[in-house]
């Protein structure tokens, strides 16, 4: 395989892997919104991060090939600017804006982190409240059993 082609590898992963993050950007938002409902779906929630994970494995991939592409590249890539300098710049800037959408995808996993974590605190929250009222409710429900509950007594008829 020449030079060119395997470039034109790179150039091409790199592509993908700007349409994997714009993806993982998209699933973020929707889970966001999943968790800020009344009633979240949680099946929904599950197949979201489960195809989160499925495009982190993508883009792990892609980082590895494009490690093992560039490794057969490089020396050609030094050697001759001058030649490849359109693939470089194609590659610079690609690698710009997957360097920007990589920063946005952290921001948006910690502002749905945090959601997460605000959900689960609510949710705890209405927990210990309805033990707190069935707590109660069983306490009430056994103080009227005791105000009905005639005790037994002994009547003197002696006198």
């Amino acid at each position: 395989m020449s030079d060119t082609a395997y470039i034109q590898m790179l150039i091409e992963s790199q592509q993908k892997k700007i349409e994997l993050l714009d993806e993982a950007l998209r699933l973020d938002e929707e889970q966001i919104k999943m968790i800020q409902q009344e009633k979240p779906d949680m099946d929904g929630l599950e197949k979201n991060l489960e195809e989160k994970g499925r495009l982190i494995g993508e883009l792990d991939k892609l980082d590895d090939g494009f490690e093992s592409v560039y490794a057969k590249v490089r020396e050609e890539l030094i050697n001759n600017k001058e030649a490849h300098k359109d693939e470089i710049r194609q590659l610079q800037e690609l690698i710009s804006q997957i360097t920007e959408k990589s920063v946005k995808v952290q921001a948006e996993e910690l502002r749905s982190k945090e959601a997460v974590e605000r959900f689960l605190k609510n949710r705890r929250g209405k927990l210990k409240d309805s033990k707190s009222s069935v707590k109660a409710a069983n306490k009430y429900a056994v103080n009227m059993r005791k105000i009905n509950k005639i005790d037994s007594f002994f009547v003197d008829k002696k006198k």
